[in-house]
């Protein structure tokens, strides 16, 4: 057998199968994008109820956004309540303490009268 005669024994052989192996891989090819198609279609499907239920918690999350404005109002406003009291506190820290002074002297009157009454209310009901 020649060299010529053996290559284009190769040449007859690669005539008839590389048709063939041609179509096997269009075969192939054709199921690969069928599976891809698919998958696409499900992704589509899990993207879209994905997205639906993002949509379902737009409305708790706003809501929860607002809460947290409103606490943050209250705070700011409970701090300048403080501030302001403590302020007014300490300018009129003099007048503050001639009143309780005023009231504290006062209180052991009271007090004894209190007791005074109660002992006297004691004895008329012993006597009783």
């Amino acid at each position: 057998m020649t060299v010529d005669t053996f290559f284009s024994t190769i040449a007859k052989v690669a005539g008839w199968i590389l048709p063939v192996l041609g179509v096997v891989v269009l075969i192939y090819l054709i199921l690969i994008l069928k599976e891809l198609l698919v998958t696409l279609k499900s992704a589509t499907k899990t993207l879209t109820t994905t997205e639906e239920q993002i949509r379902k918690l737009d409305v708790p999350l706003q809501t929860a956004e607002n809460l947290s404005r409103t606490v943050d109002e209250v705070h700011e406003t409970t701090k300048k309540a403080v501030k302001s009291t403590a302020s007014f506190v300490m300018s009129n820290l003099d007048q503050l303490k001639s009143w309780i002074q005023q009231k504290n002297s006062n209180v052991p009157n009271d007090v004894n009268e209190t007791i005074v009454s109660a002992s006297e209310n004691k004895k008329e009901e012993e006597s009783i």
